[in-house]
Formats: structure tokens, C-alpha cells, sequence
């Protein structure tokens, strides 16, 4: 009788030949259902991506694989983006692609002379407009059980139509200022935006998932080490997880209600700011709520990498952390381009938190069911604080203007674990895990075990 580890080898064997032969053959296959991978081990609850950060621009990426022939991209992620959109050069071979046709139930857009449909939509990392064709192949995923993650990528190919995932063929010319990714990779851009042609709700119904209306991003503080996006719900586990299972991340999680407008951004309601517990006085009517357009309200996003802020809302806040910096004798020092304030680093404490400076909460409306009046969101110094040098750090908020939507953005979402629920509209969120001794950038354990 084999031992444990040598059934394991040839179990392994056995899928990488199983998977060779379908390639080989041509065959199509369903979509592999992701809790019958291996029952021996428990079952797996999500799909898996990991998200890396670029320093130079400041986004945040992740890799797809799609289509027959395993073409394989970096695409910069834009949370409330509306399609995945992929360089589609005559270089990258597919023979599960297909065009999506003008007058299908999924083109809603543009018609052209040629009868493929045709989408445009702004690329917020450089505020052009995209057009592309809309299009749909097989894709990738990597499960996983919050934990583990799959020691393979499982290719979804197959000749039934709705279990393909739509996306927008790009010419690659037109995707500048985005990351470059691995070893200069081109780069596309992937949208988790909360619309029918949302990736991740298309991915996970592809591979029939717990949980196919919810997702969960927590993005890395560095370039060293990956942050993760959860496709199909929880649980969520976190380094260090040997202390009795208490780092099963969905236990921390405070609710709030989640605004989707029309094209699929994420919004939810700021009753109110503190800074040290004090509150900050402004036109609170700035942040309700305006119908389904999310104006007015606060949006997350992931393609401005500070948070930005309505003018008369930054001068309240600025004035009150200047305030309470002064207090704890932090002196300011000259603004360097693009922050409004900065800061000596010389009485500056440093804590596992980040710099210790003064704690911003953000009340939230409660949702899910809580007694409670309100949540907070608390911005430590780790995710309010950017580092100019060794000598001068500055506070990360951005002046927006007199007509900007306030957007909490990249830097302030860093080492927080956020879930989207598109089926309950409720966000959960975690405020940051640095004061619990971990990290976004956990490392996940391959399995099957050999």
C-alpha cells in the first residue's frame, strides 16, 4: 500500500496528466466546481489572486491567465471599475475566444460596422477614454480555503457560453500610466466594480463559489510580500494563526451600508469625523447621500493612491490635526508638492502602528444588524502618514477642490481587510491590522501537500 506522501505524488501525477491530455486533445470541460478538488482535504471556499504594489506609481496588480493558449498579464486593479480590459494582440492565440455580438442580451453599448460591440469607459489612472471590444474566453483561478491555496491554477475552458467571463479587448498602445508589473509585463486593468459585467461575480458563478456576490481585497503596504483578493467569501486567515484561530480576519469585521451607483463604484456614509477623539467641524450635508449617483457620499477607490477630500472638508481636517499634532509637540515644517502639510519626524514616536501621530476615525452608519448608532474606521499612523524623508513626513490627504468626491484611497486601505457584499449591500472592514501583529502580506501554504 502507498504512505500518505507517495498517494499524494501520484494523485498529483495523476490531475497534471489529466490536464495535459484535455490540452492535447482539445477537449472542453466544465468549470471545475471548487469544493470537489481533493475531498480528503477540507474544502475550498474562495478563488484566490494575489495583489502585489508598484512603488513607482503607487497601484496595486494582480495576473490573469486567460484563454487556451495560457496568456498571461499584470493588471492594475481599479475597485469600482466595470470591465477587466486585456491587451488583445495578434500575438495572444485563444481558441475558446469569442467576440460578444451587437444585439446579444450582454452588448448594451456601441455597434460597429463589423457587428462587434464596442464599450468605452475612463481609465482613472490617467483620465483618458477607452474604447474596446467586448469580448469573452475562459479564465484561470487558484483556489482556496482562507488559508491554503491550490499548488495549481485550474483553466477554465468550456463550450457552454454563460460560463465564460466577459472582458474588453484593448489595443496594448492605449494602456499608458499603468504599471508595468513582473519583468515589464504589459499591463491591463481589471475592475471589481459592482455591475454585471463585474469580474470577480462573473468568476466566481464560473466556479460556482459559496458566495458568488462577495469578494474581499487587502492591499500590501510594500512591494515586498503580496496582499490578496478573496473571490467567493470567507474565511480569511492571517499571520500569526497559530494563537487558537484568532486570526480568522471575518471576526473583525464592522459593517457598514454600501451605495453602488450606475457604474459600479463603491460608496458608504461618513457621519462624521474625529481627530484624537475631538470632532471636526464642517458641512456634514457634504458627505449624504444623492441618489444612486453616489455624489456627495464617500467613495473607496484604489486608482488615486491618497485620499481625497472636498476643500472645506481637508481644511477642517488638516486644522484639526495640526491641532492635536502641536499637542503632542509634532512641528510642522514647509509642505512638500502635492501634501498640504508635513511634519518634523524629530518627537515623532514609532510604534508597530507607524508613526504616532494623531489617530483619525472615520463614523460610519452601522449596518448588518448592530445596535449600534455607528462604526468606526480608524486611520492610524501607518495609513495617514507618508515618508518623505528621513527628516519631513507629510499627511496623506489631498485637496480636491470645491467639487471633488471625497474618495478614501489606496494608502488609507493598505493592511485592511475589506469585504464587498454586492447581495446585502454592506461593506465589512477591519481598520487596520497592524495593531494586531499582522499583515495584508501573509504568506498562503500550497496544497495538496506532497
Amino acid at each position: 500500500m502507498a504512505s500518505g506522501s507517495e498517494f499524494s505524488f501520484l494523485l498529483f501525477l495523476s490531475i497534471s496528466f489529466f490536464f495535459f491530455f484535455l490540452a492535447s486533445t482539445n477537449i472542453n470541460v466544465e468549470a471545475i466546481i471548487i469544493n470537489s478538488i481533493n475531498p480528503s482535504l477540507p474544502p475550498f471556499t474562495s478563488l484566490y489572486m494575489p495583489i502585489q504594489k508598484d512603488n513607482s506609481t503607487l497601484q496595486y496588480h494582480t495576473t490573469v491567465e486567460w484563454g487556451s493558449e495560457e496568456n498571461y498579464f499584470d493588471v492594475v486593479i481599479d475597485l469600482g471599475g466595470e470591465f477587466l480590459s486585456l491587451p488583445c494582440d495578434t500575438n495572444n492565440k485563444s481558441t475558446t475566444y469569442s467576440s460578444i455580438k451587437c444585439g446579444s442580451t450582454k452588448c448594451t453599448s456601441t455597434c460597429k460596422a463589423n457587428d462587434s460591440c464596442v464599450v468605452s469607459f475612463l481609465n482613472p489612472f490617467n483620465e483618458t477614454v477607452l474604447s474596446g471590444r467586448l469580448s469573452e474566453d475562459g479564465f484561470a483561478a487558484v483556489p482556496s480555503d482562507g488559508d491554503r491555496i491550490s499548488r495549481d491554477s485550474y483553466l477554465l475552458t468550456t463550450s457552454h457560453h454563460h460560463n465564460l467571463i466577459p472582458f474588453t479587448c484593448l489595443d496594448s498602445s492605449s494602456l499608458n500610466g499603468l504599471a508595468q508589473g513582473d519583468m515589464g509585463r504589459v499591463s491591463g486593468i481589471i475592475g471589481f466594480g459592482g455591475t454585471k459585467m463585474s469580474f470577480a461575480k462573473n468568476l466566481a458563478s464560473s466556479f460556482q463559489a459559496p458566495h458568488r456576490d462577495k469578494f474581499a481585497v487587502c492591499l500590501p503596504s510594500t512591494n515586498v510580500g503580496l496582499g490578496v483578493v478573496f473571490i467567493g467569501g470567507g474565511p480569511y486567515w492571517f499571520d500569526p494563526y497559530w494563537v487558537n484561530g484568532s486570526m480568522e480576519a471575518s471576526k473583525w469585521l464592522d459593517y457598514t451600508p454600501l451605495s453602488i451607483n450606475t457604474l459600479g463604484e463603491y460608496f458608504i456614509g461618513v457621519k462624521s469625523i474625529k481627530i484624537d477623539k475631538r470632532v471636526v467641524h464642517f458641512n456634514t450635508s457634504l458627505l449624504s447621500h444623492e441618489g444612486k449617483t453616489g455624489l456627495g457620499r464617500t467613495k473607496i477607490s484604489t486608482s488615486t493612491p491618497y485620499t481625497i477630500l472636498h476643500t472645506s472638508i481637508y481644511n477642517a481636517v488638516v486644522g484639526g490635526f495640526v491641532k492635536s499634532a502641536a499637542a503632542r509637540n509634532i512641528t510642522r515644517v514647509a509642505a512638500v508638492a502635492k501634501f498640504g502639510v508635513c511634519f518634523n519626524t524629530k518627537n515623532v514616536v514609532w510604534s508597530k502602528e507607524g508613526p504616532r501621530v494623531p489617530v483619525i476615525d472615520l463614523e460610519l452608519e452601522a449596518g448588518n444588524g448592530t445596535r449600534r448608532n455607528g462604526v468606526t474606521w480608524r486611520i492610524i499612523g501607518a495609513n495617514s502618514m507618508v515618508g518623505v524623508n528621513k527628516n519631513v513626513m507629510c499627511l496623506g490627504f489631498i485637496d480636491g477642490g470645491s467639487k471633488a468626491t471625497t474618495s478614501i484611497g489606496g494608502l488609507q486601505l493598505e493592511d485592511n481587510l475589506l469585504e464587498f457584499d454586492l447581495n446585502t449591500s454592506m461593506l465589512g472592514f477591519t481598520s487596520s491590522f497592524l495593531p494586531r501583529e499582522t499583515r495584508c502580506t501573509t504568506d498562503r501554504l500550497f496544497q495538496p501537500d506532497d
